[in-house]
């Protein structure tokens, strides 16, 4: 490493006589140029053994950094490695070791081990997910969500529609087939009546049915897919018929703007949102879904303002953890 800095410090010393001297022709700069690269070279490998192990990966880029660094930051680039790699080596390491420790993962009972039909929590799901429990605990903890929200348990019965055992599943594609028939014997019977009707206020009421009840298709996630766009769009259009009767509904407006979430027509959602409240919609209930909006708008810094209007206000259980993460409680 000696030679190295010896070497270094003789080529550029060089370079400087030659910048210094009354020669101004091509060869001068050139020879100049020669020199001072060879110097910054050689400063380059000399410093190598300089710098921490761990930032000298690769070894190759680094040395083409040093080099770099010193030839265009004559003498300024020098004093500056230097100086960061001693700074760097005396700061005290830190190993991910010391930050990070590895824990166990928590073991979950999924099924119960002594007899009874009483069910608390998440022990129907655990029951229902757990294809190892006996089906007829698995049957009885799925009759005890039967008259539950699909909006809250169509996920979990989805899954159930691949189950191995025939009686499980026959039994979560009654329910769901039965909530959705529910939903559309409705829509069919609204759209009927509607035909009959002439009366504008009439036809406003029949067509917010209507656009309620495919909403519901879609809220309580009872469609998937291309019928879920379907629906969406059904109740849409309903909707806005219904507004164009009576736009100041502020309660349809903010439904459309949850349909625009719901299928990813952000804005429309945002002009949905924007007129319900121009309406006088309340804002703290309308507040989550703004904030969804601006999230998946990538406008994060309006999302954590939004959150901060939440402030010592109540708010449902499940919505604690974002206002924790977002913003002061």
């Amino acid at each position: 490493m000696l030679k190295s800095w010896l070497g270094a410090l003789s080529f550029e010393l060089s370079s400087i006589v030659i910048l210094l001297s009354n020669t101004h022709n091509n060869a001068a700069l050139a020879g100049y140029f020669a020199a001072h690269a060879a110097g910054s070279a050689l400063i380059a490998i000399a410093l190598l053994p300089l710098v921490p192990k761990r930032y000298s990966h690769p070894r190759a880029w680094l040395l083409v950094f040093l080099f770099a660094f010193n030839f265009f930051v004559p003498i300024a680039g020098l004093v500056c490695v230097i100086g960061g790699s001693v700074f760097s080596l005396a700061l005290p390491y830190r190993s991910a070791a010391e930050i990070y420790a590895k824990v166990l993962a928590p073991r979950f009972t999924t099924h119960r081990n002594t007899e009874g039909t009483g069910f608390r929590g998440g022990q129907v799901r655990a029951q229902l997910a757990n294809d190892n429990a006996p089906v007829a605990a698995r049957l009885t903890a799925l009759a005890a969500v039967q008259n539950t929200p699909a909006r809250m348990t169509g996920g979990i019965l989805r899954d159930l529609l691949a189950d191995p055992v025939d009686d499980v599943r026959l039994l979560a594609y009654g329910m769901l087939d039965g909530k959705e028939k529910a939903i559309t014997s409705k829509i069919l019977a609204t759209r009927e009546s509607l035909k009959t009707l002439s009366a504008p206020g009439d036809i406003r009421i029949a067509n917010k049915q209507i656009a309620e009840y495919y909403w519901e298709l879609v809220y309580q996630n009872l469609v998937q897919g291309d019928m879920q766009k379907f629906a969406a769009g059904e109740a849409s259009r309903h909707a806005r018929v219904a507004l164009a009767i009576d736009g100041n509904d502020a309660g349809l407006w903010f439904m459309l703007g949850r349909l625009g979430l719901a299928i990813e027509t952000l804005d429309e959602a945002e002009a949905a949102f924007a007129q319900a409240a121009e309406l006088g919609y309340a804002r703290e209930r309308m507040l989550p879904y703004l904030a969804e909006l601006l999230f998946r708008q990538r406008r994060f810094s309006e999302v954590r303002i939004l959150f901060g209007e939440l402030r010592g206000k109540p708010a449902a259980p499940a919505l604690m953890p974002l206002r924790r993460y977002w913003g002061p409680v």
